[in-house]
């Protein structure tokens, strides 16, 4: 029996986000499930037939993680406060375990959210740096702990030599997604330039008035 469903696939990491900022979560979304990760989001698998409710409640109760995209919009959104609040409550005592922030602007944010440590993704133009940024903190929730993948460097100084050389992990196997609306090709990473949010000025210098006695005399 062949499935179409996503009833065979266990979803480990739920995407909150507002509609608004539907580009940076598919970015997120796609390096994740690059990296091996089975993600559920609204863009991609709120297809035809299903109830919304369900699946964001679905979505937050059986993932293993939530990441939460920070914006304005976001922190607006009726819908979004009920995702990350859902998440916290899953695990009051270490609330770290099931969210994760990415916070992409410089929005104030108070009470329980405020508490959690945010991947720092504002002003982040490089698209392998924020990956690396990204993946490391997702590993780090996961496993319960930020064990870095490089041993520490002998505190002999700052010209200490690494112990052993850094290895690469191996990337888990990627599971691919079924029954889904997701694109074929690789979102564009969403710099302010690309999503609209960088206007570009023009200034024009104009002379001032020149006094002098030359010029009276002209």
């Amino acid at each position: 029996m062949t499935h179409t469903g996503r009833g065979d696939a266990r979803t480990e990491i739920f995407v909150s986000y507002s509609p608004a900022d539907e580009r940076w979560a598919t970015w997120i979304a796609w390096q994740l499930e690059a990296a091996g990760y089975r993600t559920m989001l609204q863009a991609w698998d709120f297809v035809p037939g299903t109830n919304f409710i369900d699946f964001m409640d679905r979505g937050v109760s059986e993932a293993d993680l939530v990441v939460a995209v920070l914006t304005r919009n976001y922190l607006g959104s009726r819908y979004g406060r009920l995702e990350w609040q859902a998440a916290l409550r899953a695990d009051p005592d270490n609330p770290s375990n099931k969210l994760v922030t990415v916070r992409l602007e410089d929005c104030p944010l108070d009470g329980l959210l405020s508490t959690i440590t945010w991947v720092d993704l504002l002003g982040v133009a490089d698209p392998d740096e924020a990956r690396r940024l990204l993946l490391t903190r997702i590993r780090q929730a996961l496993a319960g702990r930020a064990k870095p993948d490089e041993p520490p460097r002998f505190p002999a100084g700052p010209g200490a030599r690494a112990l052993h050389p850094p290895a690469d992990p191996a990337p888990p196997a990627v599971r691919v997604p079924r029954a889904r609306r997701a694109p074929a090709a690789e979102p564009a990473f969403p710099t302010a330039e690309r999503a609209g949010g960088a206007s570009a000025v023009t200034v024009l210098h104009v002379a001032g008035p020149r006094f002098g006695r030359g010029l009276a005399e002209a």
